[in-house]
């Protein structure tokens, strides 16, 4: 099973072995829904999930004190893949890196790199000409194996070509 990297320990959070986390997934996603993780290889059990501090705190089975939530700091958490539900229209950065960018039937490149400024996320799409395409609704028309179809006319409107 494929695994994907969601979030990253922090710290302990107080004294019964809660854990702080930094998500790395966006609104779309619901870390209250997980119901078991992965930290190195080692599959645990979520017991909890709570909005703390501007981010969420989990408390994980086998992880009883702070002395021990203090040997997971900075290690990363994993999920199981085909646990992650995807609203329709939501894709996985991973999924789209490296697939053939295809306008109105035309090859323009392929995308090497996807950067997140707020915003929006912007596309970096190598080809004859190097372009960046900031994503917006309704932009991608369909992905497949290989490549991803953009709209004509939003990807005209949001996408600017570098020399």
């Amino acid at each position: 099973m494929e695994k994907i990297f969601i979030a990253q320990i922090i710290k302990p959070q107080g004294v019964h072995g809660d854990v702080k986390i930094a998500l790395f997934a966006d609104d779309d996603f619901n870390i209250k829904n997980l119901k078991n993780v992965y930290i190195d290889d080692e599959q645990y059990k979520v017991e909890k999930t709570y909005f703390v501090g501007g981010g969420y705190a989990i408390k994980l089975s086998g992880i009883e004190d702070r002395n021990t939530a203090e040997l997971y700091r900075n290690k990363k958490i994993m999920i199981n893949r085909d646990e992650l539900l995807l609203k329709p229209g939501t894709y996985l950065m991973q999924d789209i890196i490296g697939k053939n960018v295809l306008v109105s039937g035309n090859n323009i490149g392929k995308i090497v790199d996807i950067q997140n400024f707020g915003s929006a996320d912007v596309f970096y799409i190598s080809g004859e000409k190097q372009i960046l395409c900031s994503h917006k609704e309704g932009l991608i028309e369909n992905i497949d194996d290989k490549n991803i179809v953009l709209n004509e006319k939003i990807f005209a409107e949001v996408s600017v070509y570098e020399d």
